[in-house]
């Protein structure tokens, strides 16, 4: 009686054992992307978007024919939103923010793409391509934007990451410093194996 009362308290807590680390990963898991709850000990500046929104939700090849998701395939991007002129200081700002972090990426530049989405069609300044000639110019429909991005306006000057698979996972705002995106992308390279 006394060894079958053992076994059976054996092979509980051997099941207890076994079960509890898939149950309190899965548990985690789901908290963590459902957003119920972010850890407050992150160390990302940006503003993790939970769920991220997609790529292919944003920009329609429509409406840029000559633009090819091959020039994407394997690299992550930093987005900016603004018009085709960038004539509004903020993204202009935002443009030159991307361009020094991309240059203080150094060696890991060449895993990381620039890109302008635009509300218009109209013409990029000579200017504005002389300054920021590595960027991919790109025009979407505003209410696409905002329903992909579940945001009230067009994200005017506003910058975003993208990685690899298409995922818009960080959002910065116009006044954050560029070294704030930069440490985040640093880390991100660091730990991807991806890109």
């Amino acid at each position: 009686m006394i060894k079958e009362g053992v076994t059976r308290r054996s092979r509980w807590q051997a099941a207890i054992v076994f079960v509890l680390p898939f149950l309190l990963f899965g548990l985690a898991w789901f908290m963590y992307f459902s957003g119920q709850w972010v850890p407050e000990g992150r160390t990302n500046k940006g503003t993790l978007l939970l769920p991220p929104s997609q790529f292919d939700d944003l920009v329609s090849l429509e409406n840029n024919p000559s633009f090819s998701p091959d020039l994407l395939s394997g690299r992550w991007a930093i987005i900016v939103f603004g018009d085709a002129a960038c004539a509004d200081p903020s993204c202009q700002n935002s443009l030159y923010i991307t361009r020094q972090v991309h240059l203080g990426l150094a060696k890991e530049a060449n895993r990381v793409t620039r890109l302008l989405i635009s509300k218009n069609k109209s013409l990029v300044s000579e200017a504005v391509k002389r300054k920021h000639p590595d960027v991919f110019w790109l025009q979407a429909k505003p209410e696409t934007v905002e329903k992909a991005l579940s945001v009230s306006a067009w994200p005017e000057g506003q910058y975003f990451i993208m990685d690899p698979l298409g995922n818009i996972m960080m959002n910065y705002q116009p006044e954050q410093q560029g070294n704030d995106l930069l440490r985040d992308m640093q880390k991100l390279l660091r730990a991807s194996n991806i890109g």
